[in-house]
């Protein structure tokens, strides 16, 4: 009963700072606010100045450190590089002449078949040329029979 009654007090002077004076309680609570950061300010910034201050006098040496094992990797990279370079060489000129034997082995008769097509296509093209020439020359000589027949000549 004791407990539910001091709950009880708790929520209402809860509800008292909350809603009935907010203005107050807000402008207060600000006010701490702003005091305690003003005066954690400067151990802040002290603290930051002293990692910038640690940072920037180690800096040099991880930088020569680091150039230097960067140095001593790229030698051998590159010393890599130059012992692979006559096999690359090499597998390339191979790769190349397997790629021409392919070729002229996988299809002997190629310009052959694009000779003989290129021929299919002229001789097509010739041969539907001729059939409008006949085609003009036949609609020619029906017409010629049409107007004879209305004037009524004969056909010899």
């Amino acid at each position: 009963m004791i407990l539910i009654l001091i709950i009880l007090i708790d929520i209402s002077n809860f509800y008292d700072t909350i809603f009935n004076h907010p203005k107050e309680n807000v402008e207060k609570e600000i006010k701490t606010f702003v005091r305690e950061f003003e005066l954690n300010k400067n151990g802040r910034e002290e603290a930051s100045l002293h990692k910038c201050i640690v940072y920037t006098q180690d800096a040099p040496d991880k930088y020569t450190d680091g150039v230097a094992s960067l140095s001593k990797k790229l030698t051998g990279v590159n010393e890599k590089l130059q012992d692979a370079k006559p096999t690359f060489e090499t597998l390339l000129s191979e790769l190349t002449e397997l790629r021409q034997n392919h070729q002229s082995r996988s299809d002997p008769y190629q310009k052959e078949r694009k000779e003989f097509l290129k021929g299919i296509a002229k001789a097509k093209k010739n041969y539907e040329e001729e059939m409008k020439e006949r085609e003009q020359e036949l609609v020619k000589e029906y017409r010629l029979l049409m107007e004879e027949a209305v004037r009524g000549v004969a056909p010899p």
